[in-house]
């Protein structure tokens, strides 16, 4: 395969009906395209700030260690995604490393890996190992909870209609009033029944053990089936604390980790169960693949964060179906419509709360609703 990149596209989109949310960046989006000279396309995005992105991708040099992505990646042979991730990070040492720069390369890792695969006539889950499910477990983000009883049964009633069996609900600023909250976690396993799973996002709003501490046993007794971004990344002592203090998993790395060298202290202090990087943060596919080769011999999860458009659904999905075990793909319900109308092909959950992938679509398998692009591009 000879594949030339000939052209990269950004766009930064807003859904016209929302701004800003106060922990949801759905309601906007940046989408990168690679288009190669075959006539095909890839394309990727990041859960970060669109215009931020924008600049890095498309910036004129300021040194040559200071560089706009696009123009690192457009005339580029695409033999291997590998070596242009290499190229992008080398040449925006000046500037990146960690961080925005990360998420910047990303997006396009994504959008070449689509683009490769596609060019060789392959899945996308063919780089990660090749399919091994073809159904995954899905379970639902509820975000944001509300804080009377009446009204989160209303919120999360539609969902186990809908046959979603597993859902993860998220630390609100209501969880303040301790006993409001340990009324509300009974009342939620209650409605739900025994048999739903339950998992909790802390998304970093406590910074210390303490903070978290008046709920552990209870959510022992509710049978949470894992503790997620408990504690700002800097924090590996409580990371660590809660890790021995607990048998409920404790994920990390979806907030803040944006390469594999980030994981090593976690892993060697053995400060949790889960990774949950945001691949599209986490440097694409080519640093996931590098993920997969840390964590697998060490025995320890993998299961990606993705609350962003179906981009990221379908990029979790080729991920989770070549892996070793069954993991749950999370599944957004924001109702932003480029959360729910960006591609034109979407996955499905079927009515046993189960997403099926793809076994034959090339790349990610998705294809962009071009008109919606247009209409929300700013």
């Amino acid at each position: 395969m000879s594949v030339r990149i000939e052209k990269v596209e950004v766009f930064c989109l807003q859904d016209p009906q929302a701004d800003f949310v106060r922990f949801e960046g759905s309601y906007q989006n940046l989408l990168v395209v690679v288009h190669g000279d075959n006539g095909l396309y890839g394309i990727g995005e990041s859960d970060s700030p669109p215009q931020v992105v924008r600049a890095l991708i498309e910036s004129p040099p300021y040194n040559h260690l200071s560089c706009g992505l696009a123009a690192l990646l457009e005339g580029e042979v695409l033999d291997d995604p590998r070596r242009l991730w290499h190229k992008m990070y080398q040449k925006t040492n000046w500037h990146g490393r960690h961080g925005v720069a990360i998420h910047a390369i990303s997006a396009l890792d994504i959008a070449l890996w689509d683009l490769f695969a596609r060019s060789e006539g392959k899945p996308l889950h063919h780089y990660f190992g090749g399919l091994k499910h073809q159904r995954l477990p899905a379970y639902a983000t509820i975000y944001p909870m509300a804080a009377e009883p009446k009204a989160f049964k209303a919120q999360i009633g539609p969902y186990l209609e809908q046959g979603f069996r597993r859902l993860k609900i998220c630390v609100e600023p209501w969880w303040q009033d301790i006993d409001a909250t340990i009324e509300n976690l009974s009342q939620l396993r209650a409605f739900v029944g025994p048999d739903i799973e339950l998992m909790l996002d802390v998304a970093m709003e406590f910074t210390r053990y303490e903070q978290l501490e008046p709920f552990i046993r209870l959510l022992e007794e509710l049978d949470f089936k894992w503790i997620e971004a408990p504690f700002e990344l800097d924090n590996l002592a409580d990371h660590r604390r809660l890790k021995t203090e607990t048998y409920v998993p404790v994920g990390v790395g979806d907030l803040g980790f944006t390469t594999v060298k980030e994981f090593i202290p976690y892993l060697d202090a053995d400060a949790f169960d889960i990774a949950q990087p945001d691949i599209t943060l986490f440097g694409g596919v080519s640093e996931m693949i590098k993920l997969q080769a840390l964590l697998q011999p060490a025995g320890k999860r993998i299961v990606p964060h993705g609350y962003n458009t179906e981009i990221t659904l379908a990029l979790n999905s080729q991920f989770l179906a070549a892996q070793p075990l069954v993991e749950p793909l999370e599944y957004s319900t924001s109702p932003s419509i480029l959360r729910q109308k960006l591609i034109s092909n979407p996955i499905r959950i079927n009515a046993e709360g189960m997403a099926e992938v793809p076994e034959e679509g090339l790349g990610l398998g998705i294809e962009l609703n071009w008109d919606l692009v247009k209409r929300c591009s700013v």
